[in-house]
């Protein structure tokens, strides 16, 4: 019977649990800080089995890894390096979500000395957009054509008729990993020319996303990047980004403005109410008028709609902070998962959509490619599957030996991208495709 380990037990592992354990009928461990979310996961599957452990348990792992055939992580990109060498140790293949960010990539000659496999990127965002775009580019080439300008998109939202608060967002995955990537940098290109943003929220503009709707982006991570892995020529547009419901890009640069997204100062909570909290952020000896005094604080009108969002939110309230320590983050991460989760009933939505402008040499022509999945009420988020069943197909593919690339990659080769992406289809992930002439 075919073994596997999963690192993690968060918002999105359930699909892949499912998928190894109902269809696949492998052999799964679930490590995780908290066995409890595993054992909920595995739901009494005699082919599930949780473990206790966190990443200074260096033992603990390494005896898991030698035991399974593939290890599939999903825990924090901070987390990688450690099980990465020990995968090399064991000559196990490893499988992340997570971007191929350097702290993985410097693995690669190792991984090839060690006829290992490395695999990033197979998630949503990154995962799916990129193997959609370099489907596309793929097609292109072979019919040489050239890109000239790639817009690439991901997004995961509530669905329209559920987006139902005044923030136009609910969390379906992590929010402490919304937190990190607030202070990220991006980078993008135009024409050859490449743009750093570190105020990225402050770079945002309005996209028609075509036969869906309107929504902001703003950059994500480093588009460039894509360049060499992709074959595209290095004078082009590239940029890659998130969607959002309008608004929501001024909110996040206010909350960082005032320092309401900060994750490195930790703070004790205990005797403190969240309206203390504010008057204490803007240097106000009392609570009184504090919603007054904050706005003002930020040049604002008390009827300001980000006022209004903190308000409904409760960081103006005269309630004791539920958490007794921790960042400014983590209290409003508190905050919006009280008041931002989504109810079983609710439906989520994943947006991944690819444009191009390609020119042949009898034409110049837009190319599109889509897709948009809702969530399952009462069941799996489209977020959970998305992000999930990607790494859980290529563990399959991997341990049927049909794929057997050594090294770090990401699936941006035919081999790869194709078989994920039919089978995706048959779960129904499928890109709608359109090309208008210009």
């Amino acid at each position: 019977m075919r073994k596997v380990a999963v690192l993690g037990a968060g918002y999105v592992v359930k699909p892949m649990i499912d998928y190894f354990i109902d269809i696949c009928k492998y052999e799964v461990v679930i490590a995780t800080r908290t066995v409890s979310k595993a054992e909920k996961v595995i739901a009494g599957r005699q082919l599930g089995t949780a473990i206790s452990w966190t990443i200074d348990q260096v033992d603990v792992l390494e005896k898991i890894i030698s035991e399974v055939e593939i290890v599939v992580v999903m825990i924090p990109r901070s987390c990688h390096s450690v099980v990465a060498k020990l995968c090399l140790k064991h000559k196990t293949p490893m499988i992340t979500t997570d971007f191929k960010h350097p702290g993985i990539a410097c693995f690669d000659e190792e991984a090839k000395k060690q006829e290992t496999l490395i695999l990033t990127e197979l998630g949503e965002d990154p995962g799916l957009d990129n193997m959609g775009l370099k489907q596309m580019i793929d097609e292109v080439h072979s019919m040489k054509g050239r890109i000239i300008k790639i817009d690439s998109y991901g997004a995961g939202l509530p669905s329209f008729e559920y987006n139902r608060n005044p923030w136009g967002y609910k969390f379906s995955w992590d929010p402490n990993g919304l937190m990190r990537s607030a202070v990220s940098p991006a980078i993008y290109q135009i024409n050859g020319e490449v743009i750093e943003v570190l105020a990225k929220f402050e770079h945002h503009k309005l996209v028609d996303v075509h036969g869906i709707g309107t929504f902001e982006t703003y950059p994500s991570n480093d588009s460039t990047r894509y360049l060499e892995e992709f074959g595209l020529d290095k004078n082009i547009s590239i940029y890659k980004g998130l969607l959002r419901y309008t608004g929501y890009c001024n909110t996040m640069t206010n909350l960082l403005r005032i320092k309401l997204i900060e994750n490195t100062e930790e703070k004790n909570f205990e005797n403190t109410t969240y309206r203390q909290f504010i008057a204490k952020l803007i240097g106000s000896s009392t609570t009184e008028d504090i919603k007054m005094k904050f706005a003002k604080s930020l040049s604002m009108e008390i009827n300001d709609d980000f006022i209004k969002k903190l308000d409904w939110l409760g960081l103006f309230d005269n309630v004791q902070i539920s958490i007794t320590h921790g960042t400014n983050s983590n209290l409003l991460v508190d905050l919006m998962l009280k008041k931002m989760a989504y109810e079983p009933h609710e439906k989520d939505m994943i947006i991944v959509h690819n444009e191009m402008i390609v020119e042949f040499p009898e034409r110049k022509e837009k190319q599109i490619s889509s897709m948009l999945v809702e969530g399952i009420p009462y069941s799996d988020s489209a977020m959970a599957r998305a992000v999930s069943l990607p790494p859980a197909i290529v563990a399959k593919l991997i341990l049927e030996g049909k794929i057997t690339r050594k090294g770090v990659c990401m699936p941006s080769t035919k081999e790869m991208y194709e078989p994920i992406l039919e089978e995706m289809e048959t779960l129904g992930f499928s890109f709608k495709k359109e090309t208008i002439v210009l």
